[in-house]
């Protein structure tokens, strides 16, 4: 029961963060019939690395799913899939993207099929298109189909869509970008063209961005928010938590379930039940 690696039984989904920022992204969804690994944006001896300070093996993948092609989400996924025979699932534009970039195209690949019509490792798998400039982003929602339990993922987006909080209907864990605070990005060593880019509507989103978009999911069954692709050069923990538990409280969330991920070092997993384990390992350790 992959789920039952989490410390919490079947049925239960659970996301384990393995690094989140513009270094590298990678999360380990587990469920009650398979696990995914949603991106691969760090190299493989990194990837292990993460695997291993989790307490986790490359082995316990079933399928892979990229949100797009940028290399801090994608670097990884061919090397990977070719050391541990991984299948690569993303939007045929990613797909065909992929073998533009430096790291070349994974060797097995499938197209996302339409939204809603793809299990994949006990996942009912949808996808809808974020504004971000990347050829085809998505944002996803898995649902674990044996026990009705929904993660929504939103890691690169310029903005909010007006019918992503629709899509992301539901939810019991929600992880999204939380990216920069629009005053530490304005007066910070940025130039101004990479500073026009990131708090463009094509670029990533603001902590306040990010807490509305929390606050519009907000609901009873929503256990826990990981605040991901945090900048360090941009954004601390605490100015991002302080502005999603605001949003949060604003909507009636009664909840404190709210964590950041971490770029050097991976979490251990947030659960359907609001769960959270503490940060593993140490950079040291990790050898970072």
């Amino acid at each position: 029961m992959p789920a039952g690696r989490a410390g919490d039984g079947p049925h239960v989904i659970a996301v384990t963060m393995l690094g989140s920022g513009s270094r590298g992204n990678a999360i380990l969804v587990d469920g009650s019939d398979g696990t995914v690994l949603v991106d691969a944006g760090f190299g493989v001896r990194t990837l292990a690395k993460r695997f291993e300070a989790v307490q986790r093996r490359p082995g316990d993948v079933g399928a892979v799913l990229l949100t797009h092609e940028h290399v801090d989400h994608a670097c990884g996924a061919a090397a990977a899939c070719d050391r541990w025979s991984w299948r690569v699932h993303a939007s045929a534009p990613t797909l065909a993207a992929l073998s533009l970039v430096a790291s070349g195209a994974p060797s097995d690949v499938q197209p996302f099929a339409p939204s809603g019509d793809q299990v994949l490792c006990g996942f009912t798998i949808e996808h809808a298109p974020l504004p971000h400039d990347a050829i085809d982003c998505r944002a996803l929602v898995l649902t674990d189909r044996a026990s009705g339990a929904r993660l929504g993922i939103v890691l690169d987006a310029g903005h909010v869509p007006e019918t992503l909080p629709a899509f992301l209907d539901r939810l019991d864990l929600l992880v999204v970008e939380s990216n920069h605070d629009p005053d530490l990005l304005a007066n910070g060593p940025y130039p101004q063209p990479l500073k026009a880019r990131i708090g463009g509507g094509r670029g990533h989103l603001s902590n306040r961005q990010a807490s509305t978009l929390a606050a519009a999911c907000a609901h009873r069954g929503l256990r826990h928010v990981v605040l991901a692709h945090l900048s360090e050069t941009n954004n601390t923990p605490a100015l991002a938590l302080a502005s999603a538990h605001a949003a949060l409280r604003g909507a009636g969330w009664k909840r404190d379930g709210v964590s950041t991920a971490p770029q050097r070092v991976p979490l251990t997993p947030v659960r359907a039940d609001g769960g959270v384990g503490r940060l593993v390992a140490t950079q040291l350790a990790l050898g970072l």
